[in-house]
């Protein structure tokens, strides 16, 4: 196998994530411009700042756009001749990508946020508590890109059938309830930020592990091809 070839799939990770910055482009700047000013402008409604609740809710356009891109480009790039397994590394390539950019993203939001209302007002919390709310993304937002890859790979299995959405909506419903627990479960001591933490950890590998699982010998049903 030539060199180029055996960096395909780290190419094509790399590309899945430009391929979505550019999609979420105006999404992302009409995010990251506009909150921190509409929070200095509301502060006397929302005093905790609105950028804590668009970082949550940015999280499901993470979750579908991981999604939406499997079931939509796996079948022409398997018909390209690119493998299961080099899909499987370039989405994982892309997870790791979308959660550094996503985690980089929201603290910057937080850091701007909080200038902004230390100039005009008065911030909800110390530096320290925001800039460590925007670090906590780095277990979030997998757990989201890894469970719309799953429910994009499941749809590909499973799609057509008249228990899938059934099944996708309850799951979804008490995976997401969970996830908001521990995407607002960050606090305490150190012993509570590191249970926190292996939750976190542990809950990632379980959908990666699963994802690729699904990815595996995934078969491309007629007329998707």
């Amino acid at each position: 196998m030539s060199t180029a070839l055996a960096k395909r799939r780290y190419r094509f990770g790399a590309g899945l994530f430009l391929g979505s910055v550019r999609w979420l482009r105006w999404v992302l700047l009409a995010w990251i411009v506009l909150t921190p000013a509409l929070s200095v402008v509301l502060a006397d409604v929302i005093e905790t700042g609105l950028w804590p609740i668009t970082a949550t809710v940015f999280q499901w356009f993470v979750a579908c756009t991981a999604g939406i891109m499997l079931y939509q480009g796996l079948p022409g790039t398997l018909a390209n001749g690119v493998t299961r397994r080099e899909i499987t590394t370039a989405y994982l390539v892309f997870g790791a990508l979308a959660t550094a950019g996503t985690a980089a993203a929201v603290t910057t939001g937080f850091a701007a946020e909080h200038a902004l209302l230390a100039a005009f007002g008065e911030p909800a919390g110390s530096w320290t508590a925001d800039l460590a709310a925007g670090a906590r993304y780095l277990l979030i937002t997998p757990i989201y890109f890894f469970t719309g890859a799953l429910i994009g790979a499941a749809a590909l299995r499973f799609g057509g059938s008249h228990w899938f959405s059934a099944i996708v909506l309850v799951a979804a419903a008490g995976h997401y309830a969970g996830v908001l627990a521990l995407e607002f479960g960050f606090s305490g001591g150190a012993g509570m930020v590191a249970a926190w933490a292996a939750i976190g950890l542990a809950v990632i590998a379980i959908l990666i592990a699963a994802t690729v699982a699904a990815l595996r010998d995934i078969p491309v049903r007629a007329g998707r091809a």
